[in-house]
Order: structure tokens, then sequence, then C-alpha cells
């Protein structure tokens, strides 16, 4: 054995023990009782799992997002294992309508589609309030806002009234238009036969 082929033997090693670390991470089974190869199914049961599970991770990385931004998340955590466990149930639902013959199989995958939607449609929901959490509060900005303008509408009239006055005092005020001195009835005005 040389000293050059120890470095390669070692390198060698690296490789395989990363590839088998690899290869367990990718088959360790995520869902109990749910098969292996659904990860990677096109079936319609399949399809309907992985929608589950990708709605309630979506929802929980919302939540971590928001329990990152400062947000208390406690009770969104909460309904996200409720959620998780709703799931699970339609997992083992799931599996029992992907063993049963073809007429059945798809009415039942079909009662369980919308059973998923509302999943989905929840989750969202959650997503949407851990985002609510960490945006900002507008309501104080636009009062802000309004008080700001209007200091700033007081300080124009202020100005313009400054600029009414000028450095010599007030202006005298606007004379009246000159007006035609009343004519008695019965006169015409002269030109107007």
């Amino acid at each position: 054995m040389t000293v050059a082929s120890i470095p390669m033997e070692g390198a060698l090693l690296a490789v395989g023990v990363v590839t088998a670390g690899f290869l367990v991470w990718r088959l360790r089974r995520r869902h109990p009782g749910v098969p292996r190869g659904w990860q990677t199914d096109q079936s319609h049961a399949a399809d309907l799992h992985r929608r589950l599970h990708r709605c309630i991770d979506r929802t929980r990385h919302g939540i971590a997002r928001a329990a990152g931004r400062g947000a208390a998340v406690d009770r969104l955590m909460t309904l996200t294992e409720d959620l998780d466990a709703q799931a699970r149930g339609i997992d083992a639902q799931l599996v029992a309508a992907s063993r049963l013959p073809s007429m059945p199989r798809e009415r039942s995958l079909r009662d369980l589609r919308y059973r998923v939607i509302e999943v989905e449609k929840l989750a969202a929901r959650v997503d949407e309030i851990a985002v609510e959490l960490t945006s900002p509060v507008l309501g104080a900005a636009d009062a802000g806002l309004r008080d700001l303008q209007l200091r700033i509408d007081a300080l124009e009239q202020a100005r313009r009234e400054a600029h009414e006055i000028g450095p010599d005092g007030p202006k005298p005020a606007p004379l009246p238009e000159p007006t035609e001195p009343p004519r008695p009835e019965g006169e015409e005005r002269p030109g107007t036969a």
C-alpha cells in the first residue's frame, strides 16, 4: 500500500458514506402507514397524499417564518398539529381506498378529494393568519399621516395669510366694481328704442 492510495481510499469511503446516508434519508418513512412508493407514484391516491402533506408543510414553514419575526404562534402551531392529525386520518382512508377494486376505489377517492381540498383551505387560512401577524399595522401609520396632513394644511394656510398681510401690514380690501346708477322706471337707455 502506498502513501498516495490512502487519501484515495479515504475519498472513496467518504463518497460511499454520503451515498448511503442519502439513500437512507430518501427512503425513510416520512408518513407511517403510507406506502413508500407514494412519494413518486402517479396514482390518484398518492397524488392526494402529497397534496395533503404539501399544504401542511407550507403552513409549517409560514408559521416558522412568523415565529422568526417575533410573532406569537402557539395557537397556530396547535391548529397545524390538528390539521396534521386530520391528514393522518385521511392518509389511512387513502391507503384503504387504494386497495379497493376500481369502481369503489374511484368513488372513495372522489369523496376523499373533497376532504383534502377542505384541509388545503384550512391550512391556507392558518398560513394567511401567520402572514397577517407579521404584517405592519397600517392603522397607526394612517393616523400619523392624517395628523401630518393637518399640520401641513395649517402651515400652508398661515403662509397664505402672511402673504396677504405683506411687509407693510394688511392690504386694503379690493374696491368694489363700479355700478351704474339706478335709472328710474320707464326711462330707456339711449340707443335702445
